[in-house]
């Protein structure tokens, strides 16, 4: 069976994109060649639900309440297999008989990119945690709905520190530059940005809320309530008008990440190559 790190079910007039658990989903698909993770996951899930018509509303949450997303346990770093896993500098090992090479190009939507560019709007249900990654794409969300107590972390610069409401250490022991369109699309004042990217800063959904960066932090059990009005008043009206403005609304955010995703990614891989070079990575 395929391992798949993002599920689509459609509700509707509205497409519901489901996060599984990261790390389990990597190490479950480690030997499977079709294996499509969470990040590619959520650019397929967007483009698929972009061009179906019967589709207004998106709704971008975790599979599993009390996790949004979350990037791998510490321990999982532990592993020389893992840690070579991302290391640029060690060898990988080579397809087995009959498989395809790797394509040249990646031929995969930008899970970020669609956020800002489908015409739909799309509404970050925010049920638990979201640490790494997943704390990238809830600021490429159009409405930002969470749990009052989900923990909210970047954590490229983390050192495995972060903390999860388990109490679990999330996060690689090494740093990186932040990518993911982190600089364009994060919603803060710059001196709280830098507190949030340079050193990994953990807010809460409330905190967040309070700083105006949520649309709403709510008890648990008042999320699907208040998720379910956001989807009805958009519902209301007419789809056009909501595509134009949020296409305008964005274009400023299009043209900064533009400008500025490759050089991250680039900056990116220069951290790893330069901390595998230091033994930092073994």
């Amino acid at each position: 069976m395929t391992v798949r790190g993002v599920e689509i079910e459609r509700r509707g007039e509205v497409g519901w994109i489901l996060i599984n658990d990261y790390q389990a989903t990597v190490e479950a698909g480690a030997t499977d060649p079709d294996f499509i993770g969470v990040h590619e996951g959520i650019g397929l899930a967007l483009d698929e639900l972009r061009w179906d018509n019967s589709v207004r509303v998106v709704v971008l949450t975790g599979k599993n309440d009390g996790e949004f997303y979350r990037f791998s346990r510490r321990s999982h770093w532990d592993n020389p297999e893992c840690r070579d896993r991302l290391n640029p500098l060690k060898p990988r090992p080579a397809p087995g008989p009959g498989a395809a090479a790797a394509p040249p190009v990646q031929r995969r939507p930008d899970a970020h990119e669609m956020l800002m560019l489908i015409e739909k709007p799309v509404i970050a249900r925010v049920n638990g945690d979201a640490i790494g990654f997943g704390s990238s794409l809830i600021w490429g969300c159009d409405f930002i709905i969470g749990v009052e107590d989900a923990k909210v972390a970047w954590g490229h610069t983390g050192l495995g520190e972060i903390i999860d409401s388990n109490g679990e250490q999330r996060g690689f022991p090494w740093t990186m530059t932040p990518s993911y369109g982190m600089v364009s699309i994060l919603y803060m004042p710059p001196a709280k940005a830098k507190e949030f990217l340079i050193l990994s800063k953990v807010y809460t959904a409330r905190q967040l809320a309070d700083m105006n960066a949520f649309n709403a932090a709510v008890p648990a059990e008042d999320l699907d309530a208040t998720v379910d009005d956001f989807v009805q008043a958009l519902l209301r009206r007419p789809a056009a008008v909501v595509a134009r403005t949020k296409k305008l609304v964005n274009k400023p955010m299009v043209a900064i990440y533009n400008a500025e995703e490759d050089l991250a990614g680039a900056y990116t891989t220069l951290d790893l190559y330069q901390q595998s070079q230091a033994g930092m990575m073994d």
